[in-house]
This record gives C-alpha cells, structure tokens and sequence, in this order.
C-alpha cells in the first residue's frame, strides 16, 4: 500500500513538473507550451541584445528557466516582439540603451513561427516594473499597432488601454513622432506652459492622479 501511495505521488509530482517545465530553457517560440501561452505565464531573461529590421523589432532575450539547472552558455536566444506597438529609429536606440544585458519579465500573448509576441516589463529596484511597450509609445518612440490581436483576456485588454492611453498622452505632448505629425500651435505651447506651471507646483501624487 505505501509503495502504491508512493507512485501515485511520485507520478502526480511529475506531472506537475512537466506541466510548469522548471528546467526547460526556451530559446524557440515553438519551445513554449501551449499553456504557458494560456495561462500567460510570466518568463524572465536577458535581453542580450536588440536586433531591428524594416518590418520588426525583435529583443533577443537569454530565458531564465525557473529553476536554472545544468545549463551550458548558449548563444541561442529567444526572440521576443514588444506586442501591440510599431517602434521607430529612435526606439531601436532606446531600446539599446534602456533594455542591453538587463533582466525583464515577459508575458506570452500571441506565438509565431519566428519570435514570441509578448507584454514585456523591466524590474526597477525600488519602483514599479517599467511597462516597455507602454513607455515607449509615452515618449512618442512607437506608435500602437492597429489592428492588434483579437484576444478578449483581462490582461490582453488592460495592456491594450494603457497602450492607447499612453499615445493620446504622447499626442498631447508632441512627444517624438508626434511633435513632427502634429506641428505646435500657439495655443498648444500656452496649454503646455500652464501644465508644465501646475506640475512644478502640485505635489507629485497629484500630478500623477491627473495625468499632466
């Protein structure tokens, strides 16, 4: 009886080490299981380095399994897509500068053939993650992608509100690619004065519970 109770064990123990894959290192989209994409189960990496093109932007990213074990240097690298966002020139160069050699956290949204299409974050000590793709359409460094995916999940449909939040705050501001779309009237730079005034003498909490 206690050798039966032991296998049931043992098998129920390695079903749940096959399902969440601790050891398993992705280097491939066709690596991550179709519950990972489901479940939109956070991974982490390193970005090793940022690899532009005409059409896409892709983070070459060093996965971390989730429990690192026995695992040569490989210079395979899994190629992660910023979902929902078009980035520019200047992107590519903030991307360099901001995310090279640094750990993010990536969600799985949507799988192709050649790269992982995900809600990226990078850790920050002391502070909330910085959402990327959120950031970069902020400053104006991309421009949210319309049509996206057609998923209706909570955490697909918050990322694309923040992503359109974040353009309407870019195109108020004239930041980066808007500011050459959108030329500043006069009446735009008096509005920008005002803001720019209230910030400087509104507490920050303030400033950021009214989006200035």
């Amino acid at each position: 009886l206690q050798l039966i109770t032991y296998g049931i064990a043992s098998a129920g123990l390695f079903a749940a080490l096959y399902k969440i894959r601790p050891f398993a290192k992705f280097t491939k989209p066709s690596d991550v299981p179709l519950h990972f994409m489901q479940s939109r189960v956070p991974l982490q990496g390193t970005v090793r380095h940022v690899e532009p093109s005409s059409t896409r932007v892709l983070l070459m990213v060093d996965h971390r399994p989730l429990l690192p074990f026995l695992h040569f240097n490989s210079k395979t690298y899994l190629p992660v897509k910023i979902g929902g966002v078009n980035i520019t020139g200047n992107g590519v160069s903030w991307l360099q500068t901001v995310l090279n050699e640094k750990l993010i956290t990536f969600v799985p949204i949507v799988k192709e053939k050649e790269y992982l299409e995900c809600v990226v974050a990078m850790p920050q000590k002391d502070q909330d993650s910085l959402e990327i793709g959120e950031e970069l359409v902020k400053l104006g460094l991309a421009t949210v992608h319309e049509p996206w995916t057609k998923l209706k999940d909570k955490q697909v449909l918050a990322y694309k509100k923040s992503l359109a939040n974040a353009q309407k705050w870019a195109v108020r501001r004239r930041n980066g690619y808007w500011h050459f779309v959108k030329q500043p009237t006069v009446l735009w730079k008096t509005q920008m004065f005002v803001i720019d005034k209230m910030k400087s003498l509104l507490p920050m909490n303030v400033v950021k519970r009214l989006d200035l």
